[in-house]
């Protein structure tokens, strides 16, 4: 693994489609979040918005990672590819941009499905369903830290990103500003 990829951290993809998961996913956030399957070249594919309170069923694998992206924020999984911390150089240093906007299943921020058999392993034949029940899959709000808030609300403040170097604020803080979505480049 070269240095670049150690830093970005693991490309998520699909391995293989041998083991069905039967899934429903349920939003249980206040926000509109995107559904993303992550294909076997580690593309994010969107499979359409679930509004708050809504549950989407979906036929998947084993080994298909899923993430959840807040749709109002304008977050994109091309934006965050690695879906770890990226590295971006900026005036000669190395910033890591954190995971944004995601929403977690599980405490976790990627998804993979357990295969269908898995719950009924150990029952007997005739203990079984007469047909195959979905996992419910609660899709929750991630917690933010009070930098990761005040920060938020500070880029909600800036016209342009330029402008965090104008705060008398930590270097490193106003780095974090300048690379947090959305993007708000000044018109050329």
């Amino acid at each position: 693994m070269d240095e670049n990829q150690q830093r970005r951290g693991p490309v998520f993809r699909s391995l293989n489609s041998q083991h069905e998961s039967f899934i429903r996913f349920i939003n249980t956030t206040p926000h509109t979040i995107t559904l993303y399957w992550m294909d076997y070249q580690g593309q994010a594919i969107d499979y359409g918005d679930l509004s708050s309170g809504d549950y989407r069923e979906i036929n998947t694998f084993y080994t298909h990672p899923w993430i959840f992206v807040n749709k109002e924020t304008g977050d994109s999984p091309q934006s965050t590819k690695y879906f770890r911390n990226i590295g971006i150089k900026i005036d000669g240093l190395i910033m890591t941009r954190a995971k944004r906007n995601r929403y977690l299943v599980s405490q976790r921020d990627v998804f993979f499905p357990a295969p269908w058999f898995l719950q009924y392993r150990g029952v007997t034949q005739d203990k079984l369903p007469q047909r195959i029940e979905r996992t419910n899959v609660y899709i929750v709000l991630p917690m933010f830290t009070l930098q990761q808030l005040s920060l938020r609300v500070i880029k909600n403040c800036l016209t342009y990103d330029s402008q965090a170097f104008h705060l008398d604020i930590p270097r490193s803080l106003q780095l974090e500003l300048v690379t947090m979505l959305p993007k708000k480049p000044q018109p050329s």
